[in-house]
């Protein structure tokens, strides 16, 4: 069985390798394997990345994600949407999210529509999750079975 401490070790590096800068102010704890992953990201894509990197090293039994999302004090609900309506409408990857709606309360983005197909509507929720203020994706979206 691998050492709590080793354990952390490798999820620390992982995270640096793999976030650089975003990794700084993520802790890393472990108690028989269950990771406590703890601190503070700029946006819900950062805690779920952490999250994923972990998950994939050896040794890890379960996950505590207990990071949170820095929040500006100045950011609202209609910033929060304004910032996803622009990523999901004028950004590069904007094709095929045309039909997707965008609500915001409590800093928690729900989508909603239609797409055609499953990558669209990964693809609409990790657009949403990298706009700042977002503190979770409630994904309604439906798929178009043609």
């Amino acid at each position: 069985m691998i050492k709590d401490s080793e354990l952390v070790d490798r999820i620390k590096e992982e995270l640096k390798e793999k976030m650089q800068l975003s990794s700084m102010d993520i802790n890393v704890d472990s108690k028989q394997g269950n990771i406590i992953l703890s601190g503070i990201v700029d946006v819900l894509s950062e805690k779920n990345f952490a999250e994923e990197i972990a998950k994939k090293i050896d040794g890890v039994v379960s996950i505590e994600n207990s990071i949170t999302i820095g929040m500006d004090s100045n950011i609202t609900d209609s910033h929060i949407r304004h910032e996803i309506e622009n990523k999901i409408y004028q950004g590069e990857e904007s094709r095929g999210l045309l039909n997707v709606g965008i609500d915001v309360k409590g800093g928690t983005a729900v989508l909603m529509g239609r797409v055609e197909d499953e990558s669209d509507k990964r693809k609409a929720a990790e657009l949403a999750s990298s706009a700042r203020g977002v503190v979770n994706v409630v994904d309604s979206i439906k798929i178009d079975r043609e």
